[in-house]
Formats: structure tokens, sequence, C-alpha cells
């Protein structure tokens, strides 16, 4: 199968991508409140200290094996979650 990809600036200027975006956010955001429901436990989103200190409550509770099915190993986070 050949896929012809086009990458530029500002794509979301076109309303299919645009369309798409938003898509991507809303099941993004819908999965990792699904996801903190079912571990019971808010999962705040994106890089912040917040998100450390949720990890680390988190690995505290649950283990450190909790973080694989909750973040994405080999950011950076991750290593600042685990640094305790």
């Amino acid at each position: 199968v050949k896929i012809d990809l086009t990458q530029r600036p500002r794509a979301e200027e076109d309303p299919v991508v645009a369309a798409a975006s938003i898509l991507a956010r809303a099941a993004f955001v819908d999965g990792i409140d699904a996801l903190g429901k079912e571990i019971g436990f808010t999962l705040p989103k994106g890089a912040s200290s917040l998100v450390v200190e949720a990890g680390r409550k988190l690995v505290q509770k649950e283990g450190r094996g909790v973080l694989e099915r909750v973040a994405k190993l080999h950011f950076k986070t991750t290593q600042e979650i685990l640094s305790i």
C-alpha cells in the first residue's frame, strides 16, 4: 500500500485536518479519563509538576509497574517520577 504524506505548517487551516485534530484530542481526553477511573486515580494531562506529583503518589500506592499502564516510559516526566 502506497501512502502519500504531505507535511505543511498550519495544516489546521484545512477543515479536514482541524476536524481530525479535534476528534483525536477528544479521544485522548476520554481515554485518559476512563483510564483514571479504571485505576481509581485522577491522571492529569501534560508534563507539569502536577503530573510528576500525581505520578509519584500513584507509584507509592501501586508500585512502579503501574507506569507501564498509564505513562510513556521513555518520556522525561517518567524519569522525574521515578527519581524520588
